[in-house]
């Protein structure tokens, strides 16, 4: 699974979590994913390209244990 995240996302405070939940995860952070919309109003990251979006930590948390 590799999980991209954007560096201005708030998203990136939770790679420890993350990384934790997800050991063999391969986590990817770019400065910019292009997805300002989503990166404005939510959290997310891209699952294997696919877009994941949360308005809490936990939220997304969950979201992303469904891809496992």
């Amino acid at each position: 699974m590799i999980v991209e995240i954007c560096e201005t996302n708030e998203t990136r405070e939770l790679i420890g979590e993350i990384r934790t939940a997800f050991p063999d995860a391969e986590i990817v952070v770019y400065s910019c994913l292009e997805r300002c919309n989503a990166c404005y109003l939510t959290l997310f990251v891209l699952i294997d390209g696919t877009l994941v979006e949360a308005y809490s930590p936990q939220q997304l948390l969950e979201k992303i244990k469904q891809f496992q």
